[in-house]
């Protein structure tokens, strides 16, 4: 019993540290790709999540920067579509595929996040990294910060945890774009990162100000494809369906593993499994932990 329960945690394990550090599990090549998104602002799709740019005259300002192995690769492409530097490189959140690439994307730019991200990412660092190796963020925030580039406004915006327990929204005012991040799985099941203090209610909630607030503005996620805020309110209802329906199991008495079984997401067809990690039933489970955590 012993045995299979340690089995039981270690496989969780594994599952997880795959998750906030991709790299440690073979990843499906695809190729890069940028996508005009509006104005000045570009969207960057390869290997890990979303990368926005904005394409100022004299300055790039960049969201995140996917894997360390790629990163060459992304230079290479941001240096095709624009000869000047990054000014700025923002974080969105902590994970390996947002940030593994900063060292690269980093090296001559203002590396920011919110100040939970950077803890976030600190806290994973190995004896022999540091700070510096891994281009850790050399500034943070913590409400809302404003930067101008070029004659573009940026906000970076945290309405408290969601994905994570330091989310980012940043918005480009003239262009009317927000990348949301992982706040944003965009036709596919979202990863609930529960220790790192993720809060599926919140969630909801800043999906549904973003959209209320700017309804016709273009969302770039943190992965799938760059779509309409309408899209982006369908995962608040996805969410709040989930909550719902595991709030129900847990009053009934419900396991984990029962709620998993028993809970039906066909009326969510559309959100498509990805592989057997980014599954519904996985969803399940973690919004099961979130809402028994203690």
């Amino acid at each position: 019993m012993k045995k299979q329960k340690f089995l039981k945690n270690l496989i969780f394990l594994i599952i997880f540290l795959s998750a906030i550090s991709p790299h440690l599990v073979p990843q499906q090549e695809t190729p890069i790709t940028i996508e005009k998104v509006s104005g000045d602002v570009y969207c960057l799709y390869g290997q890990g999540g979303n990368i926005g740019i904005l394409k100022g005259e004299s300055a790039l300002l960049v969201v995140d920067s996917q894997y360390a192995r790629t990163a060459d690769e992304v230079m290479k492409a941001i240096g095709e579509l624009s000869s000047q530097k990054i000014q700025y490189l923002i974080n969105t959140h902590y994970h390996g595929d947002h940030t593994q690439g900063n060292p690269i994307l980093g090296r001559d730019a203002r590396i920011i996040s919110h100040k939970n991200c950077k803890a976030s990412l600190l806290a994973l660092l190995k004896p022999e990294e540091t700070a510096e190796s891994v281009g850790a963020p050399q500034e943070t925030f913590e409400e809302e910060m404003t930067l101008e580039v070029d004659g573009e406004t940026v906000r970076l915006l945290y309405f408290g945890p969601g994905h994570t327990s330091g989310d980012t929204v940043v918005l480009f005012g003239k262009a009317k774009v927000i990348h949301a991040g992982d706040l944003f799985f965009h036709g596919l099941p979202p990863y609930i990162d529960v220790k790192d203090g993720s809060d599926t209610k919140n969630w909801i909630v800043t999906i549904e100000k973003l959209v209320a607030a700017y309804p016709d503005f273009k969302v770039i996620p943190g992965h799938g494809k760059v779509t309409e805020m309408e899209e982006f309110s369908r995962l608040a209802d996805y969410l709040k369906y989930l909550r719902k329906e595991v709030a129900a199991a847990i009053k009934e008495g419900k396991t984990r593993e029962q709620a998993q079984e028993t809970i039906d997401l066909t009326p969510f067809s559309d959100i498509e499994d990805q592989g057997e990690f980014l599954t519904k039933k996985a969803n399940i489970g973690w919004v099961f932990d979130e809402m028994t955590r203690k």
